[in-house]
């Protein structure tokens, strides 16, 4: 069987730009910026004609460096110019672009078994649900404000709900395409949508619950899940719009938010000083626990009573002496 390598270029980006297949016993393989190259590279770091690729007879490739002045990396190694070294299976770097080599010596890692999470699969779905639990909240909550007069607060409710989560879903999507190829706005619409809605429905249950329950520790709760939310939904929208691993969007999406919130929060510094609403809560002011006076004994108090009641009857008396009632 006649040795085969294939060779594949990638982009600055990590993505797969060309790929070449190198078969039979010293067939050779030119890289580089000129046209009469076998495989033409857009690198201004590269040479004109950088380095050729001679396919040996036990199947390894010779790499043979062509004079380059930045020279030719053969698994991080240095080959000066002129240089050569034998590669079975690697990477070459040659400039600013990535090469790798694969031969019959590359053992190919065993098949993966395709899994579509839960997201993907319902993706749709789940974006309906998502997206009318936000319609149905909007509507809703301007209803319960003024049931009487409530159609034009529905309409911007609603033209709002639109808005907020057109902005969102087209910020990601944006993000996806330039990151992975793809817009993937279902998926993203799904994570918008069902986070939002979690937050609205999740914030009227806090304030019925508060009522029911009058438990002080309830707002924490739900601050508190509320963050792992935000948490849940940065890093789904990162897993699907980038190439990250689980863990670097992981810290991402715990950083993003508080950035977010470190913003809000000088903004709020910068403007509510210069708001003539501002109203800002002094310390709380309770009376003092001392008494100016002593209480009075409660049957010196009853006698007190006692004797104006004497004095008041006695009064009545008099005046009913002086001016008496006179009977129709």
């Amino acid at each position: 069987m006649d040795p085969i390598a294939l060779v594949d270029v990638y982009d600055q980006h990590g993505r797969l730009a060309q790929r070449v297949r190198l078969a039979g016993v010293g067939g050779t393989l030119c890289i580089g910026r000129s046209l009469d190259c076998d495989l033409v590279i857009d690198d201004a770091y590269a040479a004109g004609r950088h380095a050729q690729l001679v396919l040996q007879q036990d199947g390894r490739l010779l790499v043979r460096d062509l004079g380059a002045r930045n020279g030719t990396r053969v698994d991080g190694r240095a080959i000066p110019a002129g240089g050569e070294a034998l590669l079975g299976a690697g990477e070459l770097r040659i400039g600013r672009t990535v090469v790798r080599v694969r031969t019959h010596e590359a053992q190919l890692p065993p098949e993966r078994v395709f899994r579509r999470n839960l997201l993907r699969r319902h993706r749709t779905l789940l974006a309906i649900t998502g997206f009318v639990l936000c319609l149905a909240f909007a509507v809703l909550s301007q209803w319960l404000a003024a049931p009487g007069e409530a159609g034009p607060r529905m309409l911007v409710a609603v033209l709002v709900t639109f808005a907020v989560l057109g902005v969102w879903v087209g910020f990601w999507s944006l993000v996806a395409r330039l990151g992975i190829g793809a817009w993937q706005i279902r998926i993203h619409l799904s994570i918008a949508a069902i986070f939002v809605a979690v937050c609205a429905w999740g914030y009227a249950l806090l304030q019925l619950l508060s009522y029911m329950l009058q438990w002080p520790g309830l707002v924490v709760a739900f601050i508190l899940a509320g963050a792992l939310l935000a948490l849940a939904t940065a890093w789904l929208h990162l897993r699907n719009a980038t190439t990250y691993s689980p863990g670097v969007a992981l810290v991402l999406g715990a950083l993003a938010p508080l950035m977010l919130g470190g913003l809000l929060w000088l903004g709020d510094l910068q403007l509510h000083p210069r708001s003539v609403n501002r109203i800002d809560a002094g310390p709380d002011v309770y009376p003092s626990l001392l008494r100016l006076s002593p209480s009075t004994d409660l049957s010196d108090y009853l006698s007190d009573a006692q004797s104006l009641q004497r004095d008041a009857n006695r009064n009545r008396q008099a005046s009913l002496l002086e001016t008496p009632l006179i009977d129709d």
